[in-house]
């Protein structure tokens, strides 16, 4: 996972979709009960607004997943609303934050793997209606409650937060694991986000395992002076945040940080 820049994503949203999605909203708020807002949750209108915001989105944000940074090994990628829409699996009571339901901040591009429940024989995972807090008793039920939708904090990795990224962290064999050192609350967030994002899936960690085998051979021809401007290219290329499975990209190269092209590389002062 790499940090996606709000700012970047607002800008992007034109009058034409603000206006739609403000209606919708409207229209959603003023439902007389359950039933009615999940009738209009359902519309074809409806789920237009995400398609949408989906469009208007420059390229470099759809080329991959924001949660594992998969792009063609686990296609598919539609708008997952952070906080679910229709129910909280936590929640037993909670009938989903649907007041955001077209609120542009509450959207995370996700490939299927990651939005989806999904059963492997040796993995299970996917988002789906989960939306776990580390202070559960501030949980927002509606939307009267915006001071406590303030004060929720999710227990688990969000694109936005700039730090999550620097939580998640790999092994040898491209298995997600919590970055070393860090705090117990921290590594619980990591966790959560490993099955809730099915980033322990085999074929993503095989593919992680690529990437550390890539950067090897890269640091291999740095340090055995061969062509090393294409070798701190290729690195250069494989840490950009719009690359696929980049995070994995830094920590695989992170342990050659005292090479002076790898310190470059990974903008190290």
């Amino acid at each position: 996972m790499r940090w996606i820049c709000k700012d970047e994503i607002e800008e992007c949203l034109d009058q034409a979709w603000r206006e739609s999605a403000a209606a919708a909203k409207a229209e959603l708020i003023d439902a007389a009960d359950l039933d009615a807002r999940k009738e209009l949750l359902g519309r074809r209108t409806s789920s237009s607004v995400w398609r949408r915001f989906y469009e208007l989105l420059p390229d470099r944000y759809k080329k991959k997943c924001w949660y594992c940074e998969a792009n063609e090994i686990r296609s598919d990628r539609p708008v997952d609303h952070f906080r679910p829409k229709n129910k909280v699996e936590e929640e037993c009571e909670h009938d989903g934050y649907w007041w955001l339901a077209y609120d542009w901040d509450n959207y995370r591009c996700a490939c299927t793997l990651c939005n989806s429940r999904r059963n492997f024989e040796e993995t299970s995972g996917g988002k789906a209606c989960r939306f776990p807090l580390s202070n559960p008793d501030r949980r927002a039920f509606s939307p009267d409650d915006g001071d406590k939708l303030l004060e929720e904090c999710p227990n688990f990795l969000d694109p936005f937060e700039l730090r999550d990224e620097k939580l998640l962290w790999f092994d040898n064999d491209g298995k997600p694991m919590p970055t070393p050192d860090i705090t117990d609350a921290q590594a619980l967030k990591v966790k959560n986000s490993i099955d809730i994002f099915h980033l322990h899936e085999s074929r993503i960690s095989r593919e992680r395992n690529l990437i550390r085998l890539e950067v090897e051979r890269q640091i291999r021809i740095i340090k055995g002076g061969g062509d090393t401007r294409n070798a701190e290219s290729v690195l250069s290329r494989m840490v950009r945040d719009t690359e696929k499975l980049s995070r994995a990209a830094i920590v695989y190269l992170s342990p050659y940080r005292s090479l002076p092209e790898v310190k470059d590389i990974l903008q190290l002062d």
